[in-house]
């Protein structure tokens, strides 16, 4: 058997695994999927890889798949670990909703416990590596200071800004990582959803919201599902579908669509500016996972060239030559994400914004501070930078040793 049939056989079992709800019908599509010649470590790394771990085990689990002891051991662990982690983040998204209440700053959770509780009705299943906060960008220095007093430090956590590096980072920015020492918890906090305005036009921390229920714990507020669906068609746009993680949670927002209310949705996107990033994540969906599309749209999107185009970038992407590795460590693995942006619909006002974004890295300027009459300089010290940073990465990774080494 070819290494590429193989690597087919296990990517193919995976998203098995990811299609939802759980159905007599997803048991004997993984039972088939599972009955060929599996390398088991090999799906071990893509699940991780991926983050679904927990649909994963729950979805062999279902079945009653047979696979090596360590596999299964190993799975059955991070399966609770997720579990933990994101029950974890849910109590303090709840927490964390409150106190900025309290604090008059209005804010929304992105993602996390609330789309959990939407798409999956549990908070066991779907993996949650941080908590997202939307705020106003005239409130994003409040909600920051506010974080910090609740003992979250920038990531690196020995970052320390001045004021000057603070308004730098706010002003060219979207977003800020921050990680609790005792609890380690993280948190990315945001004041633009998006960098490209006819992108998600509307979808902001002021659009109609929704609080969502979280059993036993309390509620959190994030869009509405078709400001919601729009927005993770544009997320996962946004990183080139490169994780099945991010599909595989959209599939579940919309499993219990008919027909009708999927075209209402698809529409919603399209009228938000996403409708590009819309119809990308249906057409992958729709191959990956199983989604039945109505015939009509299944016919407009199969057939638009673009969308094409966007679908093989995004499997190249999914899963690539070496499909257990990140994109981090993939040639020029960003660089492609980075420009599908281009891709995405928005016109020349996209285009525009997407030169902007990749003009200016917030890295650079939090690293290298420059006085204000000098931020010009970071677009031209943008290549520089970049080649050196891939130039002292490739340094780091390689191996030490041998004739090589002098």
């Amino acid at each position: 058997m070819s290494g590429r049939t193989r690597l087919a056989d296990e990517f193919a079992l995976l998203a098995a695994c990811c299609r939802w709800p759980p159905s007599r019908a997803r048991e004997r599509e993984v039972a088939a999927a599972a009955a060929k010649s599996i390398d088991w470590d090999l799906v071990l790394r893509l699940a991780i890889r991926h983050r679904v771990e927990g649909l994963v085990h729950a979805a062999l689990t279902d079945a009653g798949t047979q696979m090596p002891a360590a596999v299964s051991q190993a799975l059955t662990v991070r399966a609770q670990r997720i579990a933990a982690r994101s029950l974890a983040t849910a109590v303090e998204s709840v927490r964390l909703q409150v106190l900025f209440d309290a604090a008059h700053i209005p804010m929304l959770v992105l993602k996390g416990a609330g789309l959990a509780q939407l798409g999956y009705g549990t908070l066991a299943i779907k993996q949650s590596k941080d908590i997202d906060l939307l705020v106003a960008p005239g409130r994003a220095d409040a909600a920051l200071r506010l974080l910090e007093v609740q003992g979250y430090a920038l990531r690196p956590v020995a970052r320390r800004l001045s004021e000057r590096q603070r308004r730098d980072a706010l002003r060219y920015g979207r977003e800020l990582a921050l990680l609790h020492p005792h609890s380690r918890l993280e948190v990315e906090l945001r004041w633009r959803v998006v960098e490209s305005p006819p992108l998600l036009m509307g979808v902001d921390v002021d659009a109609v919201s929704q609080a969502v229920a979280l059993p036993n714990i309390g509620a959190v507020r994030t869009f509405q599902n078709d400001d919601l669906f729009a927005y993770l068609c544009l997320h996962g746009a946004a990183h080139g579908w490169s994780r099945l993680k991010w599909l595989a949670d959209l599939n579940a927002l919309i499993a219990a669509k008919d027909d009708a209310a999927l075209w209402q949705t698809y529409r919603h996107a399209e009228a938000r500016g996403t409708g590009v990033c819309a119809g990308l994540a249906l057409l992958l969906c729709h191959r990956l996972l199983g989604r039945k599309l109505p015939a009509a749209l299944e016919a407009a999107l199969v057939g638009n060239i673009r969308l094409r185009l966007l679908s093989a970038l995004a499997m190249n992407l999914m899963v690539g030559r070496n499909p257990a590795a990140e994109l981090d460590d993939r040639a020029f693995g960003t660089t492609r994400v980075a420009l599908l942006q281009f891709l995405l619909g928005g016109g020349w006002r996209n285009a525009v914004a997407q030169c902007r974004v990749m003009s200016i890295r917030l890295d650079d300027i939090l690293r290298y501070p420059l006085p204000p009459l000098l931020h010009f300089l970071y677009p031209l010290l943008r290549l520089p930078l970049w080649l050196w940073r891939r130039g002292i990465s490739g340094v780091i990774r390689r191996p030490q040793g041998g004739r090589g080494s002098a």
